[in-house]
């Protein structure tokens, strides 16, 4: 009886250090940052330049990875 619940509890904490584990690694690929930069306030703020649409809509078309999965 003693050693089923010694193998037991041994099962239940390697479970629980899988669950964790796993939970850190996709936390970690979910932080990770793509390819697309984030534009600074002098560059919001140069909205009147006719390139800045172009650059805007670049922005928003910039293909994620997280995206695609």
């Amino acid at each position: 009886m003693r050693k089923t619940l010694i193998i037991t509890c041994a099962t239940l904490v390697l479970v629980a250090l899988a669950s964790i584990t796993a939970l850190f690694t996709l936390a970690a690929l979910a932080g990770e940052r793509g390819p697309c930069r984030r534009p600074n306030p002098a560059e919001l703020r140069q909205a009147a330049e006719p390139r800045f649409g172009a650059e805007l809509t670049s922005l928003a078309h910039c293909d994620r990875p997280e995206a695609s999965r």
